[in-house]
């Protein structure tokens, strides 16, 4: 990482006044050096991968917590390098669907100035778009930066992450019109008039939206390379607790059982869980009960020890058999955190969660 800084600084000068050059008349800059000489794709090719670099050093503060830097550097540059090979290949077909006069070595040497600028646009409105999310709501902005992504509709619900959606829609808007904006150095070099150079503009700018996709595919792929199991095996399974106690003349038991299971889709790293709870309270010599049941299920996220439950439904519900009553209590959804420890004991396995309320365990479920 340290050499990579080192070279990125050592090219700094020379990459700044080649950037504000091509956003100033990227025309100009483009056709005013020689295309066809020996340094000029070595230069082309310095330039995006400074671009890159800058890109990913930029992006470090905001990688979940624990993640291994220099893996995520390397799934990056492979992302790049396929994104960055697509986009080549689109620009060639396009121009010669119109019937461009293709020159290789030119196009790809104005790509990747044209590639570098889009890749700096992007990351400062990314950084502006972060910002903003953090600004606006700081809670759900620490636990997502630090892989501990909630219930997708709490996020859609943060004023925050609107804003972060709304300015990484912008970004792509300027990305367009920047390739609007140099359309006409590629006409130019591929020496077509504008009527042709306007189609080959719309078959880009139609078939590019599947780069995107291409480029998504590749990160839900990559996911789990990136972050990991979203719900630890051993946690996977039904555990339960069994009690019952006798003092005072009365008898009191539950029992209690939660349920935990892999994600559905991988996109978003939450797995599901469903608790049940069932308590019954009496006289140890009447014949009848109160029992209050519990029901509730949602999504969990696994941080190193700790275990976020996010309920999206919960209900609980109350009988007296002594009176024939039934009743149901109003309950909120409130989001709760434990830390967890799986242990093996002489009895078993056992589950332990803990918060500020006190601890309890359970056993696997027998089967």
């Amino acid at each position: 990482m340290k050499d990579l800084i080192a070279k990125l600084l050592a090219a700094l000068p020379i990459y700044a006044r080649q950037l504000v050059a091509l956003l100033l008349g990227p025309k100009t800059a483009i056709l005013q050096q020689d295309l066809e000489s020996d340094s000029a794709l070595q230069q082309a090719l310095t330039f995006l991968a400074v671009s890159f670099g800058i890109a990913y050093i930029a992006q470090i503060p905001f990688l979940p917590g624990g993640q291994d830097k220099e893996l995520i550097f390397g799934v990056l540059a492979v992302q790049s390098a396929v994104a960055f090979s697509l986009n080549v290949a689109l620009t060639i077909l396009v121009w010669k669907v119109v019937g461009g006069k293709l020159a290789w070595k030119k196009l790809l040497v104005v790509t990747c100035y044209f590639s570098g600028v889009s890749t700096i646009l992007s990351l400062a409105f990314f950084l502006i778009a972060a910002g903003t999310f953090k600004l606006m709501d700081p809670e759900l902005y620490q636990q997502t930066m630090t892989g501990l992504i909630v219930d997708p509709s709490d996020m859609w619900n943060s004023g925050g992450e609107k804003a972060f959606v709304v300015l990484i829609g912008v970004a792509f808007v300027v990305v367009y019109a920047w390739i609007f904006y140099i359309w006409g150095a590629y006409r130019q070099l591929m020496q077509v008039g504008k009527l042709r150079s306007g189609i080959a503009l719309l078959l880009f700018t139609s078939l590019s939206p599947l780069l995107i996709v291409i480029q998504m595919v590749m990160s839900a792929v990559l996911l789990p390379l990136r972050n990991g199991p979203p719900v630890p095996n051993e946690l996977i399974g039904h555990w339960q607790a069994m009690q019952r106690t006798d003092a005072n003349g009365m008898r009191v038991g539950y029992i209690l059982g939660y349920t935990f299971e892999p994600p559905q889709y991988k996109i978003f790293p939450a797995g599901n869980y469903t608790m049940n709870m069932v308590e019954a309270r009496g006289a140890i010599n009447a014949k009848c009960y109160v029992s209050v049941t519990r029901m509730e299920y949602g999504q969990v996220v696994v941080h190193g020890s700790t275990m976020l439950l996010t309920p999206k439904y919960r209900a609980q519900s109350t009988k007296d058999d002594c009176s024939g009553k039934s009743w149901t209590s109003p309950t909120n959804l409130s989001k709760a955190e434990y830390q967890y420890q799986i242990s093996q004991q002489p009895s078993g396995w056992t589950l332990c969660m803990s918060n500020r309320f006190g601890q309890f365990c359970l056993l696997p479920k027998p089967q």
